[in-house]
């Protein structure tokens, strides 16, 4: 049987090459990118809201949202999901390298289930 695969975290070559890539001209917006991209493994969400991310690096929660709506805006961070009006974010491929992972289906509008009745023949 086979193994799954385990989290993987960032390496710091990783890091290095995702600060230089970023040239962000923004204190906050850097601040911002590096929690994301080491506060769980790659691909992972990030489930952490901007008032919990900006307590810890450093940020009033409005300077954490506008951090994160810069980055996502660009690339950097992408939408995982949306629970109770709140957006979740994962590292978005400017800032991994890697392929685009699944976001959510915009599917505010389709029902939660379909209820089919079986008739006995």
């Amino acid at each position: 049987m086979a193994e799954p695969f385990a989290p993987r975290f960032m390496e710091a070559a990783e890091l290095n090459g995702l600060l230089l890539r970023s040239q962000l001209k923004q204190g906050a917006d850097l601040k911002v990118l590096m929690f994301y991209a080491t506060a769980v493994p790659i691909g992972d969400p990030v489930r952490s809201t901007a008032t919990d991310i900006g307590k810890l690096v450093g940020l009033s929660t409005t300077s954490a949202s506008r951090s994160i709506g810069r980055l996502a805006e660009n690339g950097w961070l992408q939408l995982a999901y949306t629970a109770v009006g709140v957006k979740f974010y994962r590292l978005g491929t400017k800032a991994t390298g890697l392929p685009s992972a699944p976001g959510p289906a915009d599917d505010t509008d389709a029902p939660l289930a379909t209820v089919r009745q079986l008739h006995a023949s």
